[in-house]
């Protein structure tokens, strides 16, 4: 299964962490919608070598220690990962060995301004193709943002340019899914305000070179409110969009596109058959999708009491026919929405938390794998071989390995190589 390494992702898995201990956790500061100029076509342009506003990010010495704080592994040896010098998540590393060494391939992006922060999001194909944007609150817009794209391994990088004035407010990448070499989507939050969640929608058609808006707030499209979770597209036309609402909808729900993302369907599971009163007593909602063909999706559902929003009832909800009919079952109490489901087929995946929990039959019965004392973020080549980046209870970072479908795990030393 492809794993999408995303910045609203990874901040939810520390802002879970953080609540566990009894700490604030920094909330978004509702403001008033963003003042749109809309544009049916982004400005973009191509090439090489861009005229960079300053120097670009440096790459990491070899022999440095690293952090990598997202992970996503291609086979037992190789993979991506984005992290930095201590939690920075503004460089691009490529491993060959397991994880144990990285090459530093980050793209020429311009360096950030004295106290801001770079922050990589990346979706990764395979060993030679991958495209990356950098997001940060970007208050106001820059008047151009980079996708960086690569088809030789991060050797050498190709761009695009997009048009930011569609927000003269908020300009924040989210989510960027490609379905295959040439189909990808790039979901930007541009604000918030009146239980609305502000965001555009742009596609690209040709790998990344040229980018289209496709939605706006402006538009009558059912995505605008509630903080999204999760995005992935099964192939050009057909993908799902997850958020999460506490309970603004009386039912949870997924979105569905079948025309690339130019509209979405609300699609309403019913209560599962042995929780008939479930969606009135708990705030419900839905997240990571996993989907197996245009109509075929697993995904799940977290619900917590409206009397106390601690109280949590979790179920896995799939199906085949495009969301007219669902199956579901109960899932381990202590998954994480939005990173916390991992399937690789149809039968076979992982529930993870602090308690990871594995099935062999599309999530009737959950086999008791381990328990750690850590959240992480998860990238599984098999059944056996898996890694997870891991933040413990002390905010501390670290890369760790299993070769035995998560019972046990190793700690490794990231170090960057020549």
């Amino acid at each position: 299964m492809k794993t999408r390494l995303t910045l609203f992702a990874f901040l939810a898995v520390v802002s879970l962490l953080l609540a566990s201990c009894n700490l604030p956790v920094p909330t978004a500061t509702a403001t008033e919608p963003p003042i749109l100029t809309i544009i049916d076509t982004p400005s973009v342009s191509a090439g090489t070598t861009p005229t960079l506003p300053g120097l670009a990010i440096a790459h990491v010495p070899a022999g440095q220690a690293i952090s990598i704080l997202k992970i996503h592994m291609l086979d037992p040896l190789s993979g991506w990962g984005i992290g930095g010098l201590s939690q920075a998540q503004d460089h691009v590393f490529r491993t060959q060995d397991s994880g144990v060494t990285w090459r530093d391939v980050t793209p020429p992006q311009p360096a950030p301004a004295a106290g801001d922060a770079a922050i990589a999001i990346g979706d990764f194909r395979d060993a030679s193709t991958a495209w990356v944007i950098y997001g940060t609150e970007m208050v106001p817009p820059p008047a151009n943002l980079y996708i960086w794209y690569t088809h030789d391994g991060g050797a050498t990088w190709q761009y695009s340019t997009i048009d930011t004035s569609i927000s003269s407010e908020f300009f924040t990448p989210w989510f960027i899914d490609f379905a295959d070499a040439m189909h990808g989507w790039l979901l930007v939050y541009l604000g918030a305000g009146m239980s609305h969640n502000y965001v555009a929608l742009l596609g690209t058609t040709d790998g990344g070179l040229t980018w289209n808006t496709l939605v706006t707030p402006q538009d009558s499209n059912d995505i605008q409110s509630c903080p999204k979770t999760s995005m992935v597209f099964f192939d050009a036309q057909n993908g799902w969009l997850g958020r999460e609402c506490q309970g603004l909808y009386p039912a949870p729900h997924i979105l569905r596109t079948t025309d690339g993302g130019a509209t979405w369907t609300r699609i309403e599971p019913p209560a599962p058959a042995g929780a008939p009163n479930l969606f009135t007593d708990y705030a419900c909602d839905m997240a990571s999708p996993t989907p197996f063909s245009a109509s075929s999706v697993i995904m799940a559902m977290k619900c917590l009491s409206m009397a106390d929003y601690s109280t949590q009832k979790n179920y896995i909800y799939s199906t085949t026919d495009g969301g007219a009919t669902w199956t579901s079952y109960p899932l381990p109490a202590d998954y994480l929405l939005g990173e916390g489901l991992y399937f690789f087929d149809p039968l076979n995946g992982f529930a993870f938390g602090r308690k990871i929990y594995k099935t062999t039959d599309g999530g009737q019965a959950w086999t008791f794998v381990q328990q750690v004392f850590w959240s992480g973020q998860f990238s599984f080549v098999n059944a056996d071989q898996g890694w997870a980046s891991v933040i413990n209870d002390s905010n501390e970072n670290g890369l760790v390995e299993t070769g035995n479908g998560g019972v046990d795990w190793d700690m490794l030393n990231p170090l960057v190589v020549p």
